[in-house]
């Protein structure tokens, strides 16, 4: 097992979670609600987002490979501390196996996010975006005085 994340889960400290009323109004794009206690999330959005002036029967297709972006690696976070063992270890006691929360209103929740209520280990939450804007450009007006 190579790091913190790749550890069993035994010992993870189970808690319930009371929620007394919640208010979601939209929740779309791989975003996830979960109560409750969660391991592991892997959240993941590619999308293209096209505007152009032709239809798109006509105009042709567009692909995910045609854009580097949705293939680099993500970035890796670079500690030395960690990585010569000098790490700051956390211990924690909840005195109650609880978590109480009186009410929730979320307006909106997209593109790899998570709302959770209760305990989570490991969160990676990824969106990859392309806007595209395909108008012809306008006709440079002659000089004045021509």
């Amino acid at each position: 097992m190579d790091s913190y994340y790749d550890q069993p889960l035994e010992g993870f400290p189970i808690r319930t979670a009371y929620v007394g009323s919640v208010c979601i109004i939209s929740a779309s794009q791989s975003a996830i609600v979960q109560f409750g206690d969660r391991a592991e999330t892997n959240a993941k959005l590619r999308a293209l987002a096209l505007q152009r002036q032709e239809d798109h029967l006509t105009g042709g297709d567009v692909f995910f490979e045609s854009y580097a972006l949705f293939e680099r690696p993500l970035p890796e976070f670079i500690d030395p501390d960690f990585d010569q063992g000098q790490v700051v270890q956390l211990q924690r006691t909840n005195c109650s196996p609880n978590i109480a929360v009186g009410h929730i209103q979320v307006i909106a929740s997209s593109s790899s996010a998570s709302i959770l209520v209760g305990n989570g280990m490991r969160l990676i939450g990824e969106s990859r975006i392309k806007h595209i804007r395909q108008y012809p450009r306008p006709k440079p007006f002659p000089p004045v005085g021509c």
